[in-house]
């Protein structure tokens, strides 16, 4: 059995929030070497699209706090990021991919992240968000 990872941050919203979960997966890269790496990127993939909609669909002139807690064990790769923005009104096991002929930049995320994990929550909060992301494919190669 392998020691488990585990972090997280508080942090606005911004491109630097982003920046930071990049940084989360690549201590998780070096702390977990036997993470392989085609799992660790798709799931920080998933993860990063979570926290770069809470940017981008933030209510404007205002700045939300986005918080992630990643863990690693045995039992595969989990995330939480909480947000204080505007409650969602998403259902994300409805999500699609758009059609290919209108295969733009935007519109893709949820769908994209649902695919990329084995599991994906959307809980709305009294003053924000929940969105939890679970990959039991994630464990050691």
């Amino acid at each position: 059995m392998t020691e488990a990872f585990r972090a997280e941050f508080l942090a606005p919203a911004d491109a630097e929030a982003i920046e930071r979960v990049h940084r989360l997966f690549e201590e998780l890269g070096a702390r977990r070497p036997d993470l392989a790496e085609d799992r660790r990127a798709a799931f920080e993939l998933a993860v990063v699209e979570v926290v770069t909609n809470v940017v981008q669909h933030g209510v404007e002139g205002t700045r939300a706090r986005v918080e992630l807690e990643l863990g690693h064990s045995d039992d595969g790769l989990r995330a939480v990021v909480t947000d204080d923005a505007k409650p969602a009104d998403v259902d994300v096991s409805a999500a699609t991919m758009p059609d290919p002929d209108d295969f733009g930049e935007s519109g893709r995320g949820l769908a994209l992240i649902a695919l990329l994990v084995d599991d994906f929550t959307h809980e709305p909060l009294p003053h924000g968000n929940r969105w939890t992301l679970v990959s039991r494919d994630g464990g050691p190669a």
